[in-house]
């Protein structure tokens, strides 16, 4: 028993995309935090290394050679620009390195041969606290390898930190407001963007079972693709519905009369006290029965030829060897066969595209149409290559087919009378297997006048 598979509903799409897109916020909002907390690093930095250097400047300013003596004037307004909330240390040096003013204690590293070069800010410690500093040369009128008084202005990093904090803070406060709004945004979108999905959703919900029709809806181009295989599926429901309530309609109509028949002709046997007349109502009985499994079987094989006439003819056939053992199967069924048999086909394989099954069942309906009803003493098969096509003859020697019932009996349930049992779909299952083949059928007499019934099928193609 086959298992039947179910759908499983997984996580939502909706949920889904919100997760990613939450992801991608919240990874973005981190690469820019880390951003702007390191500009803002940069620019406090800059902007108070500016003005420790215009300080500096200012002190420099004031320090003149007068006497011999190196000599300098602190201004009040250069330290008072450092601002409030740092503590600012600050020493003046001569030439020959002693300090003339300022914090006598304060003695970092002087790069003498870098003075050249302007103002120099550097990182250094004041007892034991990081500060900042500015490092500024005034040459001097002396002689000596250093003529330099060099002003060394130092400043701790409070206010820089905080300022940047500050900074940071409120960049981080506008970055998470920012994405959190972001992600409401797309959350509204995301759901305005599904939408479709659930108007298909309702609109197939909310269909009548036996409404096949196409949806008729205006979807995104993204949604096209899946609506179009919906109507495409559906469209193969209809056919395949359509195809099973003909079937069951001709089953009905058909068997009504024989079954109504074969009940009625049991009645009268069961009242029938005569043995000749008895055995009367057994042969008609018998006979009767006969002919409803006949009409059963052409049934049975007209609806699986419909059946089948819809699935893809892929796989190659060699139409000889079917026709082979199709001889081979009928002829050995039968006690009575034509005295002249020919089977003429070609040495090498003639390859079609088709369903071996319902290719059989055509060519068994003929041939049984043939040793039946004609071919008294002639049966010939013929397969020849023809062009990118073979063409299949039956030819026997009975009366054949009137060229005016040539076109009707192709249909089903088109009785050629004669006393013949079933329901006449031979010809018309012969001609739907063939119309799935891409083939075609047609009756003909041959030059010796003898009746044929012709297949014609296109050759198989590698596909490319």
């Amino acid at each position: 028993m086959q298992r039947m598979q179910h759908v499983v509903a997984g996580r939502s799409l909706y949920t889904r995309l919100v997760t990613r897109v939450g992801a991608v916020l919240a990874v973005s909002a981190g690469a820019l935090l880390i951003a702007i907390w390191i500009s803002t690093q940069m620019a406090a930095n800059q902007a108070y290394d500016r003005i420790l250097s215009g300080s500096a400047l200012q002190i420099a300013e004031n320090t003149w050679y007068d006497n011999g003596a190196v000599n300098v004037d602190v201004p009040l307004a250069a330290l008072s620009m450092l601002g409030t909330g740092d503590h600012a240390i600050y020493a003046v040096f001569d030439p020959q390195g002693r300090v003339i003013a300022g914090d006598g204690e304060f003695r970092p590293e002087i790069p003498w041969n870098e003075l050249e070069q302007g103002p120099l800010l550097r990182d250094g410690e004041y007892l034991g606290t990081p500060v900042r500093m500015a490092i500024i040369g005034r040459r001097m009128p002396v002689d000596g390898p250093h003529p330099w008084a060099v002003i060394v202005l130092a400043q701790t990093n409070n206010a820089r930190t905080s300022f940047a904090q500050s900074l940071g803070s409120k960049a981080l406060v506008l970055i998470v407001a920012m994405s959190v709004l972001t992600l409401v945004a797309a959350m509204f979108t995301l759901y305005q963007a599904l939408a479709p999905l659930k108007r298909i959703e309702a609109a197939i919900r909310e269909r009548d079972l036996n409404d096949l029709s196409p949806l008729a809806l205006t979807v995104p181009a993204e949604t096209h693709a899946l609506v179009s295989a919906i109507n495409a599926f559906m469209q193969r429901l209809a056919v395949h519905r359509a195809t099973m309530r003909r079937v069951i309609g001709d089953a009905a109509h058909q068997l009504r009369t024989p079954v109504t028949a074969l009940v009625s002709q049991m009645e009268m046997l069961e009242t029938q006290t005569d043995e000749d007349k008895r055995r009367r109502h057994l042969d008609q009985l018998r006979e009767r029965t006969r002919s409803l499994g006949a009409l059963v079987n052409q049934l049975i094989n007209h609806a699986m030829v419909q059946h089948r006439s819809d699935s893809s003819l892929q796989a190659p056939i060699d139409l000889g060897q079917l026709v082979r053992e199709q001889m081979t199967e009928v002829l050995s069924n039968r006690e009575r066969t034509p005295h002249d048999l020919a089977l003429d086909m070609p040495e090498t394989p003639c390859l079609i595209r088709g369903d071996a099954i319902s290719l059989a069942e055509a060519i068994k309906n003929i041939l049984d149409n043939a040793l039946q009803y004609g071919a008294p003493g002639l049966l010939h098969v013929r397969l020849e290559a023809r062009l990118e096509r073979y063409v299949l003859g039956f030819i026997d020697d009975g009366r054949g087919i009137p060229a005016a019932d040539w076109e009707r009996l192709r249909k089903p349930f088109s009785p050629r009378g004669e006393g013949r049992m079933g329901a006449s779909l031979g010809l018309s299952i012969v001609e739907e297997v063939m119309r799935a083949h891409g083939g075609g059928m047609r009756f003909e007499h041959t030059s010796e006048g003898y009746f044929a019934v012709v297949l014609d099928f296109p050759a198989y193609r590698e596909p490319a």
